[in-house]
């Protein structure tokens, strides 16, 4: 429930999961395809996975670390006693990666001053991650992130550390601790749970995948109760309590959208526009468009298609991603082209969709197309109810 939760929060528009989905592995991609037979009511068998016991675990020593070329950071050549370390692995092409790093950005300057590195771990695959790739999205967003990032042609650290654990998903972050012992191994967004516990010294690694699991538990009992089709009023209430009690996982970008629209379901349209606003402030800060492309799409969903207010936010957050997207990214400039329409600008939102028609290589564009096309059906549509 969780995972297929996350995978479907982080992406912010719908030739983003296209995309994705042409650039997984060939295992992922039958089971994507196996996924739509089944979803036809068709039977098939599930492919093959081998499965071959972990070498390496939570409380064992951390393996040699090595990179090709360290792109920001000071080079880390070995785990320093006394100092705790965050690996985490990613890929450019991977969207819930990306979606996770300005709030490890944060937890970077949170923990600092305590001897905590986070090292942004890359390295060459066959789905496009190259280096020229991976350097120019340190360029672009590495400043602002302010953690380290490293990079190599070969997978000999991926082995050692990813494939000697069992994982075969990103994101997927391993904490060292001042001992140089593996103290944790899983997804980033268990971070704020793991973290201070390790840098205070009451992380216990031998319990750590038992302590993860019930705190998981809970989370994927508030993604039912937020994502679902029940009561706004329940829903908050339920995200209320979590964040309560875990108020370090209350800042995980996942919860972003479903709270901003049980919140407009539940038609606390003032409090939706201040949290909107300092939601866009803090994405414009960190140069997330991710963050600033969920708040636009939020809020030029049907549910605010009324309130003039959160529609005009939708506007100002779809730029400022668009801003930080470029005019070549086709996902913030349909992004933008959307958040027009729905305020109703149909020359800027034809402008903005004939851009992004633009920008599209070809393997996306005929999706782009039908998308940007939607508008002048629907404005047919808005003449016929006229009529």
């Amino acid at each position: 429930m969780m995972r297929k939760f996350l995978a479907t929060l982080a992406m912010t528009g719908a030739m983003v999961a296209a995309s994705a989905d042409d650039k997984k592995p060939a295992d992922e991609k039958k089971a994507v395809e196996a996924k739509k037979v089944e979803d036809k009511g068709e039977k098939v068998a599930p492919p093959k996975k081998k499965r071959t016991e972990p070498t390496l675990k939570a409380g064992d020593k951390a393996p040699a670390f090595k990179a090709d070329k360290w792109l920001q950071g000071a080079e880390v050549n070995e785990f320093a006693s006394g100092k705790i370390y965050v690996v985490e692995f990613w890929a450019t092409w991977c969207g819930p990666c990306i979606v996770m790093m300005p709030h490890m950005s944060e937890m970077q300057a949170e923990f600092k001053d305590k001897g905590v590195t986070f090292i942004g771990y890359t390295h060459k695959d066959k789905n496009g991650n190259t280096e020229e790739k991976v350097s120019a999205f340190v360029t672009k967003r590495g400043p602002a992130l302010g953690y380290t990032f490293a990079y190599s042609d070969g997978n000999d650290t991926y082995e050692n550390w990813m494939a000697a654990a069992g994982q075969n998903g990103i994101p997927c972050c391993f904490v060292v601790d001042k001992t140089g012992n593996i103290a944790y191994i899983g997804h980033p967004m268990f971070l704020d749970v793991v973290l201070p516990k390790v840098v205070d010294g009451s992380w216990k690694a031998e319990d750590s995948a038992k302590e993860v699991d019930a705190v998981e538990k809970e989370v994927d009992e508030v993604f039912k109760a937020i994502g679902g089709r029940g009561d706004a009023a329940d829903g908050l209430a339920a995200l209320a309590a979590f964040e309560k009690k875990y108020p370090g996982l209350s800042k995980i970008p996942y919860f972003v959208s479903p709270k901003l629209n049980l919140m407009i379901k539940a038609k606390k349209y003032d409090d939706v526009a201040i949290l909107a606003r300092n939601l866009i402030t803090r994405g414009t800060k960190a140069q997330d468009d991710m963050l600033l492309g969920q708040v636009a799409a939020v809020l030029r969903s049907p549910d605010a298609k009324d309130q003039k207010a959160l529609v005009g936010l939708s506007v100002k957050a779809a730029e400022a991603a668009l801003k930080l997207g470029g005019d070549k990214d086709v996902r913030s400039l349909l992004g933008a082209a959307q958040s027009y329409f729905a305020a109703g600008e149909k020359a800027k939102a034809k402008e903005y969709g004939q851009k992004a028609v633009d920008a599209a290589d070809e393997r996306l564009k005929p999706q782009v197309e039908r998308m940007v096309k939607a508008f002048d059906d629907e404005k047919k549509d808005e003449k016929k109810d006229q009529k």
